[in-house]
């Protein structure tokens, strides 16, 4: 059991500001009286996300030969998502990719470049309603969405052992389900993961409420944990002022099994990670875990 922290340099961040819109939204449309009636539904400010017809994906890092878009089929809705191949041939494992709450899968493409650079193969896939999925996007859906996921590249021969989950905030919720429910993948890594709808509401929001009055699923990540036996790592920003480090990822930690390593990550906010710790240390770190 090993906990780390690693030192702070630059990169480019990832994401834009996860509680932003999860502050906006609220503080917008939704007045007091409605949350203290318990009839205000959070779901729709979770779930940022941005739909289009196509993507349009650079070719600065991945090549286009290397990169297969995916269509399949989740609770009888298309969703998309694309196959990046390793550019060594011989490269048996993959990662399974569980994105954050922006956008679409577009969004994230500079997170999979980083996977791809570490010589993996990669799979990148877009939850209902985001990009050009259809559908709309609830904690059954995504949860239906991963698993789609991982049965797509059952399909294309990946075997349990060589499968590595990577789930990034909201991608944390349907990476761990993936874990502790679908399969034992050969490593779980989580970053900036929440522990619970009740832990995003209260340090998230910042507001101190039942999460029964502004979310409708549980999102027990917490919990959920506890049935991982795979490997598990996570990684959470020190100054995340969004998804608290000790109320969330510090609480996912405590109740995982071993072995299990926490790097907790100094100056980094909630998209910050990669970027705090470079990229060569990032780099470094993901693939020496999963190797």
């Amino acid at each position: 059991m090993r906990e780390k922290k690693q030192n702070h340099s630059s990169f480019r961040n990832a994401e834009g500001v996860f509680g932003i819109y999860f502050v906006i939204k609220m503080l917008t449309f939704v007045s007091m009286t409605n949350i203290l009636c318990g009839c205000f539904d959070l779901d729709s400010s979770l779930f940022n996300n941005d739909t289009f017809t196509a993507y349009n994906l650079r070719t600065t890092v991945i090549p286009e030969s290397l990169r297969t878009q995916v269509v399949l089929n989740s609770q009888g809705k298309k969703i998309y998502g694309y196959f990046v191949k390793s550019s060594n041939a011989n490269e048996k494992n993959v990662i399974l990719y569980n994105h954050g709450n922006r956008d679409h899968l577009q969004f994230y493409w500079d997170r999979v470049e980083l996977l791809y650079k570490m010589g993996f193969n990669v799979f990148i896939y877009d939850y209902q309603g985001y990009g050009m999925s259809e559908g709309e996007p609830t904690e059954e859906a995504i949860y239906a969405d991963a698993n789609a996921a991982y049965y797509y590249l059952k399909s294309q021969g990946f075997h349990d052992s060589l499968i590595t989950v990577y789930g990034f905030s909201l991608g944390g919720a349907t990476a761990t389900n993936l874990a502790a429910n679908t399969f034992t993948p050969r490593r779980l890594i989580l970053e900036s993961p929440f522990a619970s709808a009740s832990a995003l509401t209260q340090s998230g929001m910042l507001l101190d409420m039942p999460s029964t009055f502004v979310m409708k699923g549980e999102y027990n990540n917490a919990e959920k944990i506890k049935r991982v036996t795979a490997p598990v790592l996570i990684l959470h920003g020190v100054d995340d002022k969004f998804i608290d480090m000790e109320k969330n990822g510090k609480v996912i930690y405590r109740n995982a099994n071993d072995p299990k390593t926490f790097i907790a990550v100094p100056g980094a906010d909630h998209s910050e990670v990669p970027a705090k710790m470079g990229e060569a240390n990032y780099i470094s770190t993901i693939k020496s875990f999963i190797r």
